[in-house]
């Protein structure tokens, strides 16, 4: 297991979650940038240097008369795997410590009992570090998303029925017994909302509510940068709000039926995703059905919120979740002296990839080095 000659302080992983956010910058950039002192930034550096976690160039002109290092982190230095728990597919992306992305596998799952599902992620570990080439010994963890609330006794999970097997189980004890690594298990939702914050929309938004539409529905909060979760863990389950509400629970599992209404059959919503087209016979009918309830929850959040943005994401395909929030308008209320307040746009997910598997995998490195 990799490791660092000394803990990672406060500063420190700031310093290290701004290197991951810009993709690198010289030592001048990195204390202004931050509350903090230029000897405090350059003994940092030093120690991060000595221990592998970042490099550095030669010095270069950073302003007129003041030469700076330019400081980037090692790729090589930590990996990561992410995993996702869908209802009829399973993923796995393995990233490095700058958050790249250096191999991924996906498979549609016919069953997502235990046994089935811990062998492929087993046999995804062993293609994916044959593959890449990577030192296994610099594998952190691993992050995991699944569809499933916590029901607040400890990390126990309700998820849907197609993953009764992982109901009311402790998890995270079971994959870590597969993989030999240490584990991370949150809700699909607010995973997914943890890979836009750092690859997606949130590289220019720090507040945003996302709407993640899988099998099922639900979504993650980001505030100031960082995941949301509430009291239980629980924050982002939008789709309670719909079945409070008595509207259409317009997830993809509508989708698929609307679709087969217009002859297209497809045996999976993982099989649908695939190959399905904006223009179809059944897609219409599906934005028509969707668009109420997606303009009731979108007015909600943004005055209950105030998010910068609400992102539609999940495994929605991008011209489908493009064509719902055209459709979308939060009204505006009456206002006083012509001034009502901001509201958010409804713009549609940029996270490249598989949104749970790529948030999954920033969880681990998080946890151990940044901010």
């Amino acid at each position: 297991m990799v490791s660092v000659a000394r803990p990672v302080s406060e500063g420190g992983r700031r310093i290290l979650d701004l290197l991951l956010k810009s993709g690198g910058l010289s030592q001048a950039e990195l204390t202004r940038s931050l509350d903090l002192s230029q000897p405090t930034v350059t003994r940092l550096l030093q120690g991060f240097h000595q221990d592998g976690l970042v490099r550095t160039a030669a010095r270069q002109a950073d302003r007129p008369g003041h030469p700076s290092v330019h400081v980037s982190l090692n790729p090589d230095f930590a990996y990561a795997l992410g995993v996702s728990l869908l209802g009829d597919a399973v993923s796995m992306t393995l990233m490095d410590f700058t958050g790249k992305v250096r191999g991924q596998r996906r498979a549609a799952m016919p069953t997502m009992a235990r046994p089935v599902v811990l062998e492929r992620l087993r046999a995804f570990r062993r293609e994916l570090e044959e593959e890449t080439g990577i030192d296994p010994r610099r594998l952190v963890g691993v992050g995991v998303g699944i569809s499933a609330f916590y029901v607040g006794r400890g990390r126990l999970f309700n998820p849907p029925a197609y993953l009764d097997d992982w109901a009311m189980v402790e998890i995270e004890p079971i994959l870590e017994e597969a993989l030999r690594l240490p584990v991370r298990v949150d809700n699909d939702g607010t995973v997914a909302a943890i890979g836009e914050s750092l690859f997606g929309v949130g590289r220019r938004c720090r507040n945003f509510a996302y709407l993640h539409l899988t099998n099922g529905f639900g979504g993650g909060i980001i505030a100031d940068g960082k995941p949301f979760r509430g009291q239980n863990g629980n924050a982002g389950e939008f789709g309670g709000i719909w079945t409070l509400a008595g509207v259409t629970y317009a997830n993809l599992d509508l989708l698929q039926t609307c679709l087969k209404n217009h002859g297209h059959v497809f045996a999976t919503v993982e099989e649908m995703v695939q190959a399905i087209d904006v223009g179809w016979a059944g897609v219409s009918d599906w934005l028509e059905q969707a668009q109420p309830s997606f303009a009731m929850l979108c007015g909600l959040l943004a005055y209950s919120m105030d998010p910068g943005l609400i992102v539609i994401g999940g495994r929605l395909p991008p011209s489908i979740a493009q064509a719902l929030a055209d459709r979308i308008v939060v009204p505006v209320p009456t206002n006083r002296r012509g001034y009502p307040p901001p509201l958010p746009a409804v713009v549609v997910a940029e996270a490249p990839g598989d949104p749970v598997a790529l948030g999954a995998a920033v969880m681990p490195l998080r946890e151990a080095f940044f901010a």
